[in-house]
């Protein structure tokens, strides 16, 4: 009997697995709701693990006793107590001796963005972290601490610099802007010291997140304020590599994963922190992601089981 393997990509809006073989061909490729703990309840995620595991199986036509491993990458999933409680959950649908890797969103991101086991990604979307692997499979990471705490460089962390920068130049004590205007309108408010309740009391990270195109483009049109910005962006996305390069002499593939909303759509981030990276971290070679997330995490399925 020919041996399969799941990967998932838990995400907190819609996860995604897909089920290949041996030989890495995709047989059946679904999607159901999130997998994140903290998006939605514990019986939710329960709940949609099964949903994707049950679909995915009558796509591919296969029994569950066809599968020989699985992996899931989920964001938070390194503490202890997540890692019990979803341990638990696959024991209950596939049986107590199945094996499944389980893991980070990053690090399926990085081995399908390297599409190898060794090397660094930097992730910046909504939030941010950068994260190293080698052969052995031992993680180092930097950042990711979360919107109130980090997430440095990301959208969130774009979004809230222009909020409070814009308010602090409409004082005079920051670079001139013409960003406030459009940070109003998107936020849907009235006023300029509407932004402060906003911020405070309103909005989410999500939210947030979502006016930094309005500071790449406000950037593209030579707003000193909004370039700033971005530059500042990119110089502390460059700390967060140098910091992993710093304490992973022993990892040989110095290959870099870029990856994320930020990485994917805004240029001036992205030509500022390669330029950087090159100064920085000369002997580091930034890269698109060669695979998905996704096939990192099918990738590291059949890995954890030989």
């Amino acid at each position: 009997m020919e041996d399969y393997f799941f990967g998932i990509d838990g995400g907190g809006t819609r996860s995604r697995i897909a089920i290949i073989n041996r030989a890495g061909k995709r047989i059946a490729h679904c999607e159901a709701g999130s997998t994140n703990i903290y998006a939605v309840s514990e019986a939710q995620v329960f709940e949609n693990l099964a949903v994707l595991l049950n679909n995915a199986l009558h796509q591919a036509g296969i029994e569950r006793n066809a599968l020989a491993g699985g992996c899931i990458g989920s964001a938070g999933l390194s503490r202890e107590s997540e890692l019990a409680l979803f341990s638990g959950w696959f024991s209950i649908l596939l049986g107590a001796r199945f094996p499944v890797k389980l893991c980070t969103d990053g690090e399926i991101l990085l081995y399908g963005g390297l599409n190898g086991p060794e090397g660094y990604c930097l992730i910046a979307g909504t939030g941010s972290l950068a994260l190293a692997r080698s052969r052995d499979g031992t993680l180092t990471r930097a950042g990711g601490f979360g919107y109130l705490l980090g997430d440095e460089g990301a959208a969130a962390w774009i979004g809230k610099s222009a909020i409070a920068r814009s308010l602090r130049s409409e004082e005079g004590r920051d670079l001139p802007t013409t960003m406030t205007a459009a940070l109003i309108a998107a936020a849907k408010l009235a006023k300029t010291s509407d932004l402060i309740r906003y911020v405070h009391h309103d909005a989410n990270k999500t939210e947030i997140a979502a006016l930094a195109p309005l500071v790449t483009a406000a950037a593209r049109n030579g707003d000193a304020l909004a370039l700033d910005i971005l530059q500042n962006s990119a110089a502390e996305l460059t700390l967060l590599v140098h910091s992993l390069v710093a304490r992973t002499p022993h990892i040989t593939n110095r290959t870099l994963v870029l990856a994320g909303g930020v990485m994917e759509h805004d240029e001036i981030v992205h030509k500022h922190l390669t330029a950087l990276l090159a100064t920085e971290c000369p002997d580091i070679t930034p890269i698109a992601p060669r695979q998905t997330a996704l096939e990192g995490a099918c990738l590291l399925a059949i890995s954890a089981t030989t």
